[in-house]
């Protein structure tokens, strides 16, 4: 049996102070301007909760920039292009 997703009610004027911290990762404003943050990893989850609150009419929305997996720790990309033979571009460099 998984346990139910808990979420926190923000309200606007909350969600606006500029030392505001949330609370979770994914969030949805409502027509209220009351910010619900769902305190789970999983989007999956968290939309689903949305769902069953709002009857589907809410997207949530991820507050903070989640890692992803092909960052490395000091946040620089692991993966380059890499250059073809085609790739040089031999026809703008000038003939001898």
């Amino acid at each position: 049996m998984s346990k139910e997703v808990e979420y926190v009610v923000v309200s606007y004027e909350q969600f606006t102070d500029y030392e505001f911290i949330p609370p979770a990762t994914f969030y949805v404003m409502s027509a209220t301007q009351d910010y619900y943050f769902f305190k789970t990893s999983d989007r999956a989850k968290a939309q689903a909760r949305c769902d069953e609150l709002f009857d589907g009419k809410y997207t949530v929305k991820a507050s903070k920039n989640q890692a992803t997996k092909f960052r490395s720790e000091s946040g620089e990309v692991s993966c380059r292009g890499t250059n073809s033979r085609k790739g040089f571009a031999s026809h703008l460099r000038p003939t001898v």
